[in-house]
């Protein structure tokens, strides 16, 4: 029996593609905001290695260095739109101005586009985040409950968006440390631990299995439960449909 795996497809970039962020503070709205000032050509994408980043292809005397964005099929940055979850109502541009990240003058410049992104109620529990409190939030018989509005929430932006794909990137705080149990061994178990409101479910789990459940791609930028464990959670969502 052949264990030679087939090679990854990778579909070309259809479409608009939505970026929703967990959690909109200092993180998310300075990348909004840089987003939106390249697309209003008020920026240049200094940093960014697919914009601006170049790939050797070949010998080097062949001089064979095209452009990442031209080379990988990558979204185009005009196909981007925004949505997000916080425990605070404010907007893109009040968080983006409360945070300090950015000058004023090129915050006021965006505000139209900053405030087009108005934060969804966020799933949220302070026994994992001590120092943070919103009353923004979700409401739910159980975790498995407000997964499920978060799921909701992923097919009412696409639809509002016209987005083909949508991706999460999670930006909120960093959550208390916690070791993989039992709990995470199986996609049953996990479930029934939503269902029981088990406290080894923390939020960032619960992003994670309604993305995944979802067909969402979860991204990181901070150390959170979810990074460690969704990829675990990955796999037994695939088998399950499968």
């Amino acid at each position: 029996m052949s264990t030679v795996k087939k090679p990854l497809e990778i579909e070309a970039p259809q479409g608009r593609l939505g970026v929703l962020l967990v959690g909109l503070g200092a993180v998310s709205t300075t990348f909004i905001a840089g987003v939106e000032a390249i697309k209003r050509r008020l920026a240049e994408p200094i940093g960014s290695l697919t914009q601006m980043g170049t790939i050797r292809l070949g010998k080097r005397t062949e001089n064979r260095v095209p452009l990442v964005r031209d080379f990988v099929p990558l979204a185009s940055i005009n196909d981007l739109v925004f949505g997000a979850w916080d425990i605070f109502e404010e907007d893109a541009y009040e968080a983006a101005l409360h945070a300090g990240v950015l000058e004023r003058d090129l915050v006021n410049q965006l505000k139209n586009e900053l405030q087009s992104v108005k934060p969804m109620k966020a799933v949220f529990d302070q026994y994992y985040v001590k120092r943070l409190n919103g009353t923004h939030v979700k409401q739910g018989a159980n975790k498995l409950e407000l997964a499920q509005q978060l799921m909701e929430d992923i097919e009412s932006f696409k639809r509002a968006k016209g987005c083909d794909r949508v991706v999460m990137v999670w930006c909120a705080s960093t959550e208390v440390f916690m070791q993989a149990g039992s709990e995470h061994e199986t996609l049953e178990s996990f479930e029934r631990a939503m269902r029981e409101n088990s406290t080894v479910i923390a939020p960032s789990m619960i992003y994670a299995y309604a993305a995944l459940k979802s067909g969402v791609p979860l991204f990181s930028c901070r150390r959170a439960a979810s990074t460690r464990l969704s990829s675990r959670l990955s796999e037994r969502c695939v088998k399950t449909a499968s």
